[in-house]
């Protein structure tokens, strides 16, 4: 799919590793209004495979998907 009919022109994904209670790794995943860098929503693991996995998905998402159909799948609302 061009990039202009996929959800990649709207959106961005910012990963971000955090440290939380007793020294553990959390990773925040998050979805991003391209042009303002305004949060969708974020996810956050504390399991690194299950993040990588969950960040490889919406990578490819936005390339494979259509808009209708990533929006969908993430749960994005029409106004972001």
């Amino acid at each position: 799919m061009s990039e202009a009919g996929s959800p990649r022109r709207d959106f961005r994904v910012l990963t971000r590793r955090r440290t939380g209670y007793d020294g553990a790794l959390i990773i925040d995943i998050q979805l991003q209004i391209a042009a303002t860098g305004a949060l969708v929503w974020s996810r956050s693991f504390s399991d690194e495979a299950q993040a990588d996995g969950f960040e490889s998905e919406l990578q490819q998402d936005l390339d494979l998907l259509d808009d209708s159909g990533f929006r969908r799948k993430y749960g994005v609302p029409a106004s972001a």
